[in-house]
């Protein structure tokens, strides 16, 4: 009998045991909580819910994590995911989920400038006119070699905050921002800047989910999230839904369109752009 009691105590316990272990929540650590991040937060949100288990995202500690020291931080492993532009680089550090998260949306840049430069802006009509202009740019953003393969002037910093900064004091002369970021930010510098009103520029920028090394299993189920999103048509609704107000308010239709290269760019990162591209 005794006996009996102690193989029934000992079940239990690994009953007990394992369904706690089964009920712990999947745990996603990023880095990346400024607003200009928000979309594909949610997007993360929304690829972990197709899969009908608990999880948690969790952001950092501290507010001050750039892009440079937060990569860092998921390649080492203590963080686990980032998102941003592709690069081999990236791609050979973390495990890349390619499927562009803004469909390309982030590549179409539109400018910050102050108010008295908007009439030189208006006189831009190609990229040599653009030239003649210095833009801003964050020294550990993947996408600065486009600027350099395109010939075109900028000044960098370590520090997304000081560009805003450094542009009200007329260190250059543009901030190039992505139109899925630049109305937000314009209505925290509304009274310093203006959006250069008939010019945009586009280049080939997929942005991807990128997962630890040290979390396969995670990168599994985050991209059968995201298959699922797109097969559901959530994803597109996702999309819409978030960035219809910023497609209309950017008016595309008139300003004037300057293509740069990106060397970066390589035709295994396909970029489908009509939820949006008019």
């Amino acid at each position: 009998m005794k006996l009996y009691l102690l193989v029934k105590i000992l079940l239990c316990s690994v009953c007990i045991s394992s369904s706690a272990w089964a009920a712990s929540p999947l745990i996603v650590k990023h880095y990346q909580q400024q607003a200009r991040y928000e979309f594909g937060i949610k997007v993360l949100d929304l690829a972990l819910s197709k899969l009908g288990d608990e999880y948690q995202i969790v952001g950092p500690e501290t507010l001050l994590v750039n892009e440079g020291r937060g990569e860092l931080l998921v390649i080492d492993g203590t963080l686990d995911i980032e998102f941003q532009q592709t690069t081999m680089q990236r791609e050979a550090s973390m495990i890349p989920i390619k499927i562009p998260l803004y469909r390309g949306l982030l590549g179409l840049r539109l400018l910050l400038i102050k108010p008295e430069l908007n009439d030189k802006f208006k006189k831009i009509n190609s990229i040599d006119d653009l030239r003649q202009f210095t833009g801003g740019h964050g020294a550990h953003w993947a996408d600065l070699p486009v600027y350099a393969a395109n010939d075109l002037k900028v000044t960098t910093s370590v520090q997304y905050r000081n560009l805003f900064k450094m542009l009200k004091r007329g260190r250059f002369d543009y901030f190039h921002r992505g139109v899925n970021e630049i109305w937000g930010e314009l209505d925290r510098h509304e009274n310093d800047f203006i959006i250069a009103d008939n010019i945009m520029f586009f280049y080939p920028h997929p942005v991807y989910f990128f997962v630890g090394m040290h979390r396969p299993e995670l990168a599994k189920k985050i991209e059968k999230g995201l298959r699922i999103a797109l097969a559901d048509g959530s994803f597109k609704a996702l999309f819409i839904a978030y960035f219809h107000k910023t497609i209309s308010l950017s008016n595309f239709a008139s300003r004037k369109l300057i293509i740069l290269k990106n060397p970066l760019f390589t035709s295994d990162m396909p970029i489908d752009t009509s939820w949006w591209m008019p």
